[in-house]
């Protein structure tokens, strides 16, 4: 039986082609030299036509051959019937593959070569490694060959990129290859999509459940009634069909259960839809490139050089996470300054601070970059092998991800919860990636690269303490730490009661009137559970009351003060102007109560004759 690293069905694929070459092609296992190699003058036109056809020299090719060498791999360009048309590596590196056949001009159809990277990357549409022990030829067994192919707009072969290495029997290996392949195989086929289908209608589609960090959004192509004119090699699997060529033709929102209209008047608004086959899918109208006019257009260089500077202001989400504190203000300013320069930093505060609330205003505060954001929860990590080949293979996507210039490349964004329990394997890594990246000089503002992945992390507690008892790495520290955003407990910020005003407006979904009384309650209380705890407190008052007032009654036991402190604030709050007397009280409850006599008197612990007693004593009257 033959023995591989990829899926079942890929395993079958491979016993498959085994037999093939056995028992139908008759194909010798121990052959001295088994790869038949063409001239290089029958390869040359093999290249200008793989060139041609692929949209000329993109630069893609070239970032992989120098990760190839880096990494003492070989890249091979094949051509669609398998012949290699492009070999790059270090000239050291090449000999060793090229004395064994891997050279310009070897021939990799499976009739001739038998199992092998290229060939079932071809035969089956998709990335594909054939370990060193899968190769049927034993001259092939030192080495693993990994293979992708490529497509033009329309879904057909173009050829194929692989990395062929010294067969270390090491998934990481394999898993490395296989994700840089297709993610360049991806790029290609976008840019040849978006320059064929440049003046219709692109809608991305992408599913809300994936956890591949480098895998993209499908692209699909529209014509003005809305039927498909097109689509990206991996759109069909989204929606259950077999085949590219099966959503060709159909109308967009019969496949999809969306209209595509609805997107195309607010180009990237994301819209979230559950598909015919269940899983939710994300909808978005990319700019339509074909008919984009220059933002100056139809004025004068002159006006457009003498408008003014807009005087830039925190976005609505920033300005809502910082209302009552300037302290807070300040610090969303500079965290997200650190965003936009691609400088990593540490966010550390309190349980229910806003830690993740930060991180989720400054990403819809840049509307510059779209980003894919991937958040990991370090506590929940521990030294299981799949939770060490999760990290190093989400660490490794982040790396390739970052090699590619390619223009229109979403933004990588990590972001490590709970760092300070990051487990120590995952530490090392993480250093690593992160001195790669600053020795390559990518953390410097002047770089600003887009491609550079953003790093975010945050913790309850200081992490110089974790640092201080060994169990966190000083280096990475200094690393992750290059600005430290300290946020204050609620206790320490000024005019909590404004924030808890903009909390109970956005609960209650219009303004909703604090009286005086519970405005000084809420300024008085310490809590501990943060915004977090007055969020739940104000949530609870509105269900008490009638859900457009909150009055010091309608708040939670909990959130009245008991402290020492509050004694001395209530002393000196003067109530000349705002007496909570019997009458407000009794109002206060009533109110409260939705004017339920009864659940008011219990509520305060007077009887209901008594109550209206009152109300008449006070001229207290419901409200017609």
């Amino acid at each position: 039986m033959v023995e591989t690293d990829n899926s079942l069905h890929f395993g079958n694929a491979i016993s498959e082609s085994w037999e093939r070459c056995e028992l139908k092609y008759k194909l010798v296992r121990d052959a001295a030299r088994p790869i038949l190699r063409l001239q290089s003058s029958e390869v040359a036109p093999r290249l200008e036509e793989l060139v041609e056809r692929s949209g000329g020299r993109q630069g893609i090719i070239s970032q992989l051959a120098q990760l190839a060498a880096n990494a003492g791999h070989c890249l091979v360009v094949t051509d669609t019937e398998g012949v290699s048309v492009r070999l790059e590596g270090t000239e050291q590196g090449r000999s060793i593959f090229e004395e064994n056949g891997i050279a310009i001009g070897s021939c990799w159809d499976e009739r001739i070569a038998g199992t092998n990277g290229v060939s079932m990357a071809l035969s089956e549409r998709d990335a594909f490694t054939v370990s060193g022990r899968n190769h049927y030829f034993s001259s092939l067994h030192p080495f693993a060959c990994t293979a992708a192919p490529l497509f033009n707009a329309e879904n057909q072969t173009l050829g194929a990129i692989s990395l062929a290495m010294l067969d270390r029997n090491n998934s990481a290996d394999y898993l490395f290859a296989s994700q840089l392949l297709g993610t360049a195989a991806d790029r290609i086929q976008r840019i040849l999509f978006e320059k064929r289908f440049a003046d219709s209608l692109i809608i991305s589609v992408s599913s809300v459940n994936g956890r591949d960090l480098l895998k993209r959004d499908e692209l699909v192509a529209l014509n003005e009634a809305g039927i498909i004119l097109g689509t990206t090699a991996g759109a069909h699997r989204l929606v259950g069909d077999k085949t590219p060529a099966a959503l060709k033709g159909k109308a967009f929102e019969l496949v999809f259960g969306t209209d595509a209209k609805a997107m195309e008047s607010v180009p990237e608004r994301v819209m979230s839809v559950r598909s015919k086959e269940g899983p939710v899918l994300n909808f978005s109208a990319r700019p339509n490139r074909g008919k984009r006019t220059s933002p100056a257009s139809g004025r004068s260089l002159k006006a457009v050089a003498s408008q003014k500077p807009k005087r830039i202001r925190l976005a609505a989400s920033l300005r809502q996470l910082s209302i009552g504190s300037d302290r807070m203000a300040a610090l969303c300013t500079r965290a997200l300054a650190h965003y936009r320069k691609g400088l990593p930093f540490l966010i550390e505060g309190e349980s229910g601070t806003g830690k993740t609330a930060l991180i989720a205003a400054i990403l819809e505060a840049d509307k510059s970059n779209s980003g894919r954001i991937t958040k990991v929860d370090c506590a929940s990590l521990g030294e299981t092998e799949q939770d060490k080949l999760y990290f190093q293979t989400l660490l490794e996507q982040a790396r390739i991800a970052g090699s590619f210039g390619v223009a229109d490349q979403e933004q990588i964004v990590l972001v490590f919860e709970n760092v300070d329990e990051l487990p120590k394997f995952a530490q090392a890594r993480l250093r690593m990636l992160m001195g790669e990246i600053e020795a390559n000089g990518l953390l410097l503002a002047e770089q600003n690269s887009e491609q550079t992945p953003k790093i975010i992390a945050t913790c309850r507690q200081p992490l110089h303490i974790a640092v201080q008892d060994g169990k966190f790495r000083d280096d990475l520290y200094f690393l992750l730490a290059n600005t430290i955003v300290q946020l204050p407990p609620l206790r320490q910020r000024e005019r909590v009661e404004a924030l808890a005003g903009e909390i109970a407006r956005q609960l209650a979904g219009e303004a909703v009137q604090i009286t005086e009384e519970a405005k000084c309650m809420i300024s008085c209380s310490d809590w501990p559970g943060n915004v977090r705890e007055l969020k739940n407190a104000l949530q609870q008052a509105l269900m008490e009351g009638d859900g457009r007032r909150i009055s010091r009654l309608d708040l939670p036991e909990r959130t009245i003060p008991l402290s020492e402190k509050h004694r001395a604030i209530e002393t000196r709050q003067s109530y000349s102007d705002q007496s909570y007397d019997e009458r407000t009280l009794i109002q206060d409850a009533l109110i409260g109560a939705r004017w339920n006599v009864s659940r008011a008197a219990r509520n305060i612990g007077m009887g209901r004759a008594t109550i209206h007693r009152k109300m008449k004593q006070y001229g207290i009257a419901r409200p017609r």
